[in-house]
């Protein structure tokens, strides 16, 4: 994307995905490519290229720094610098609460950034942990700005809300401006869950969490007295009597002062003496840092033929005598070159295709035909290695996982033997074979899906047996009336009320009644890729759920599925 070369995989969010790139000098960087619902949309387009301008006016110490962007890409993108670190939530959820130095940084930072934010006439829109990271260098507030490329658009028009369930500011759930008194708000949220460690408004599904933004207190007896005033101050139900952000920051910079006894640095300015006192006091160890993906040999040498190549360039221009001998392919000749060559010397030829090579078969073009061509290619090959991440929107109930699963097909349920790791639960290995639950451990004893229930850390067995299922995609497919298809991928919706087998014993056991009554007017959007032999290599299922009346919350269930074969029973474990 641009001047970058992706090297892996960082994350993704409501917005897009975020790639790990290195440029041609070998600086790394953040790199959200915007999902293509917004990029096909004109208006969007128009906002992101105002909002990237107004970002690169932000000179906050504790805010990523913009380095590029193209919002006239096919799929927009923008570039940060890359921040070595964890999440706020992430290094709370391995290390639990911040204390000290560290809250009373983290609280100060995250402020002065918002009002370099705010100096810029942008508005965040989506403060919330997974927003703040916990770098060496500092706390630093990260995706800034794009969210309000949305506000007012048609792609907000059918009541889609800007922000996550339990974050958003009671202004927004209220469908009124939501301007910088809602950041304000966000910053209280997340000071609170820095220093509790757990979600402001708890877990729970979004029309409940909303319910508690807009009618209960945020409990804040955990925050240190000195920063509880404003905290509370700037968690008012109404915007007009929240503080403003310049006010937070000099009230935390003025408490920050006074917790370590009055030894001000004195600038006179309540943002450098934060800055300063962050460069004396942060401190965060050095195992924090999350790893940088890893390349590939191949791609790190052709980084490096990349940075090389404008040298040689330069070399031969000056005139220079001595050779420079680049690794290049035998046939890596450029079309001038081609052109001038002799006419005496033969054309290459081209080597015929291999014996063994074969072709493609065309990919399935209907929702019969795919499920068709999904039941006979699983039938033959029914195992796979696999890998799962997702959970319900911005609750606690979210996990990973990985193992091997044999394929049921649209009649018959799939069997599993993996290792889930919940966000707030131990880690545990399963079984599911004949269509019972087990731990997988010697002499454990069988449990039936609809019995799991959200408060067990069984449950999550349950949730990725109910969405990672290859017989759960073969269901979805059947049940699709407006399969869309771009070579071997495809998407398609439907009602939630049409789900069945697992994935339907997952949304009662959710919601806590049936689908058709609990969330009657939700449905499910997805993603399918296969391989040329029709089995799924990637999955991702969607489900939206309108919030009343006001908006449409999304969870994601992504699964990954490679090194399809045949045989594999899944046996339940002995004794």
């Amino acid at each position: 994307m641009g001047p970058y070369r992706i090297v892996g995989r960082l994350g993704a969010g409501g917005m897009g995905v975020v790639y790990a790139g290195v440029d041609t000098a070998g600086q790394r960087a953040a790199v959200k490519l915007i999902h293509d619902t917004y990029a096909a949309n004109p208006e969007f387009r128009v906002r992101f290229r105002r909002e990237v301008a107004m970002l690169r006016r932000v000179r906050g110490a504790c805010c990523v720094r913009i380095l590029a962007a193209d919002a006239e890409a096919e799929r927009p993108w923008l570039a940060t610098e890359y921040i070595e670190g964890r999440t706020l939530d992430e290094h709370v959820r391995e290390r639990g609460p911040l204390t000290g130095d560290a809250l009373f940084g983290l609280a100060a930072g995250l402020a002065e950034a918002l009002v370099a934010v705010h100096a810029a006439e942008v508005v965040h829109r989506d403060l919330k942990a997974g927003n703040v990271m916990v770098s060496p260098a500092g706390p630093r507030l990260v995706d800034f700005g794009i969210a309000r490329a949305l506000d007012g658009t048609s792609l907000t028009g059918t009541g889609l809300v800007i922000g996550s369930p339990g974050w958003v500011s009671p202004e927004e759930y209220l469908g009124g401006p939501t301007g910088p008194a809602a950041d304000v708000y966000g910053w209280a949220l997340v000071v609170v869950f820095a220093a509790t460690g757990r979600m402001p408004y708890g877990a729970g599904r979004p029309e409940v969490l909303a319910y508690r933004v807009m009618n209960e207190a945020v409990d804040t007896s955990a925050v240190p007295a000195a920063l509880r005033p404003m905290v509370e101050r700037a968690l008012s139900k109404s915007p007009h009597a929240r503080p403003a952000m310049h006010e937070v920051l000099t009230a935390v910079a003025t408490a920050w002062d006074a917790q370590e006894g009055g030894r001000g640095v004195g600038t006179g300015s309540a943002a450098a003496d934060v800055t300063a006192r962050l460069n004396r006091v942060w401190s965060m160890p050095a195992d924090d840092a999350l790893a940088w993906p890893p390349e590939p040999p191949a791609e790190r040498r052709r980084g490096l033929l990349r940075r090389l190549v404008p040298v040689a360039a330069a070399v031969t221009a000056l005139g220079c005598t001595a050779a420079i001998l680049l690794n290049l392919p035998s046939n890596a000749k450029t079309s001038d070159s081609r052109a001038s060559a002799s006419p005496s010397r033969a054309p290459a030829t081209t080597a015929p295709p291999s014996p063994t090579a074969t072709t493609a078969p065309p990919a399935p073009r209907s929702a019969v035909d795919l499920a068709a061509a999904l039941d006979l290619s699983l039938s033959t090959t029914p195992t796979a290695d696999f890998t799962f991440e997702g959970g319900f929107t911005q609750s606690s109930a979210a996990a990973k996982a990985s193992g091997h699963v044999l394929a049921g097909d649209a009649r018959t349920e799939d069997d599993f033997s993996m290792r889930i790791d919940p966000a707030e639960e131990p880690a545990a290995r399963y079984v599911i074979a004949d269509g019972l639950f087990y731990r997988d451990r010697p002499g454990a004893s069988g449990e039936l899906p609809e019995d799991q229930r959200p408060a067990d850390a069984d449950w999550y067995a349950l949730m990725v047996a109910g969405t990672a299922g290859p017989s759960i995609i073969q269901q979805i497919v059947l049940n699709t009336t407006n399969l869309q298809q771009s070579g071997r991928t495809y998407t398609g919706v439907l009602p939630a009320s049409a789900a069945g087998g697992r994935l339907r014993t997952l949304l009662t056991s959710w919601l806590g009644a049936d689908v058709s009554d609990g969330a009657g007017a939700s449905y499910f959007s997805y993603r399918l890729t296969i391989d040329r032999d029709n089995r799924p290599t990637t999955f991702t299922l969607t489900w939206k759920v309108p919030v009343s009346g006001t908006g449409t919350y999304e969870s994601d269930f992504t699964t990954t599925y490679r090194g399809w074969r045949a045989g594999g029973k899944i046996s339940k474990p002995a004794g």
